[in-house]
Order: C-alpha cells, then structure tokens, then sequence
C-alpha cells in the first residue's frame, strides 16, 4: 500500500465500525456507500454493524448518520440474474427500511459498480431485474460512469472514479460541469429528476496491488487534488458529492487518518462539507 492508518485494523471489529462513524461523522460526512459482495459475506454482517453504530452514533450525539449499500456487479454471489434479483431481494427485505439506510426524498438509494461492464448484462437484463425488484420505482438506483444510456433504468450517476482524468488534465471543473450538463440535458428530453452525484478523490495509486495491469497514480500534492476535486464538484451544482475514498487503502484513495499525512483530509473534507451544506 502508497501509505498504512495510523491505526491498523479489522474491519469487522466494532471499536473499528464507531471510530470510522465518528471520524467521518466529525468531518461532515452524512454516511458510508459501503461495499457490498452478498448475503452472508462479511460486508454483509458488517454492513448491519454500521447501520447500529449509527444509531448510536444519533442517540448519543443527535447526528444523522445514514449509509447504503454498494452492489459489486461483479462479485461471484452476484453474477447470475437470479442472483442479482436474489441479493437485491435481501438487501430490500433487510436494509432499507432502516432508519439509517440513506433515504432521497424518501426513497432509498442503491449503488451500483459500473453496470454494463465485465459482467455481460444489458441495459434491457437491467430492465428486467428491477421489473423483478423494484417494479414501482420506490428506490433510487444511481450507476457509475459517465454513459447516460443507463439513465434509462438507473435514476443517476455517480463517479467512483471520480472523473481523475480532469485532475491529470487539469481541467476537472470542465469534466464535472459536462456531466452535470449531459444529465441536464437528458432531464430536459425525457422530463425526468435524474441525480448527478459529483465524485471527488484525495489521490490514486494501485500500482502496488500485486497481478493488477492497466494501475496509475494521481499525485495527491499533499492536498491540492483533494481541493481541486471538491471545488470542480461544488461548482458543478451536484445532488450529491461522492468521496472516493473513506479507506480503499490498497487503491491509494482514502481520507482515513494515514502515517504520511495524518488528519490532513478529514480536516479538509470538514472544511468542504461546510461550504457543501451551506
């Protein structure tokens, strides 16, 4: 890893699960799009854990933390459409009535990894699962990646990549506002409220995940990107921001307190999130 926490930890440890809630919660983070492989796998059990800290975490301090799940397309539990149809079943049954599940306008949102890629599914296998799940559309589904064609299905987008070839180039507003205009636009055609989350990121390198091709590094200049990124995301008029990452330690993209830079982006990220909420 490009840096390690100042804390090393299990993730499924619950002293770990309420520190992170209080850090983020502390910089003004509303809730965690938490990584999600399936029913039975410990980012299952871990994710109920964050949604009780969480209620703790309102009880003890007033503060609203709500957090929602983040289907991983391609992970093996979920490949067929039966299994998809199955999960997104579970997730429905055992999550989003939660009261710290994060709600839009009172709809609950799911997220999904880039879904036409590496999976081989359709827009029109997309169309059938949530015929199958979400016949009504009672829930919010936002999609990474920039291709409006799935707004057909999904209700938004959102950029786990956050748009980072803006940063290489040096023009990331321009990026952010395209996506914010491509999206406009197809409001305006189809008279429809599709949601433009806007992503921002600290930095990047996973050139040290071992057997990973095609890795590459953006330079975090010691805070500048992080700033560059939020203030092209803020100027764009987003529905929501997307932070990528809290702590994807192994892909170089996390806000978590580090050994190299210390508090540095979570006391950036209070900074923003202020001028964020207004």
């Amino acid at each position: 890893m490009s840096d390690l926490p100042t804390i090393q930890y299990s993730s499924s440890d619950d002293t770990t699960i309420a520190r992170q809630v209080t850090w983020a919660a502390n910089a003004g983070i509303t809730g965690f799009i938490s990584s999600w492989w399936g029913a039975g796998d410990k980012t299952d059990s871990n994710f109920a854990k964050l949604l009780a800290y969480s209620a703790t975490l309102e009880s003890s301090t007033g503060y609203h933390f709500a957090s929602a799940i983040y289907i991983e397309n391609n992970a093996h539990a979920l490949l067929s459409t039966t299994n998809m149809i199955n999960a997104l079943q579970y997730v429905i049954a055992h999550y989003v009535n939660d009261p710290h599940y994060f709600h839009w306008h009172d709809k609950p949102v799911i997220f999904f990894t880039a879904p036409l890629i590496g999976n081989g599914r359709t827009l029109s296998t997309w169309a059938f699962i949530r015929s199958q799940v979400d016949p009504q559309n009672q829930m919010i589904w936002s999609a990474e990646g920039t291709d409006s064609s799935v707004l057909s299905v999904f209700d938004g987008l959102h950029l786990f990549s956050a748009g980072y070839w803006g940063i290489l180039n040096g023009d990331m507003a321009a990026v952010d506002q395209g996506l914010r205009s491509k999206i406009d636009a197809y409001n305006s055609a189809h008279h429809t409220q599709k949601i433009w989350a806007a992503g921002v990121l600290p930095g990047y390198d996973d050139t040290r995940v071992p057997g990973r091709t095609g890795t590459y590094v953006v330079p975090r200049k010691n805070g500048a990107t992080y700033r560059t990124s939020w203030m092209a995301a803020l100027a764009s008029n987003p529905d929501w921001i997307t932070i990528t990452t809290f702590n994807e330690w192994f892909e170089g993209a996390m806000i978590e307190p580090s050994v190299h830079y210390g508090n540095l982006y979570l006391d950036l990220t209070a900074q923003y999130a202020k001028l964020w909420h207004g």
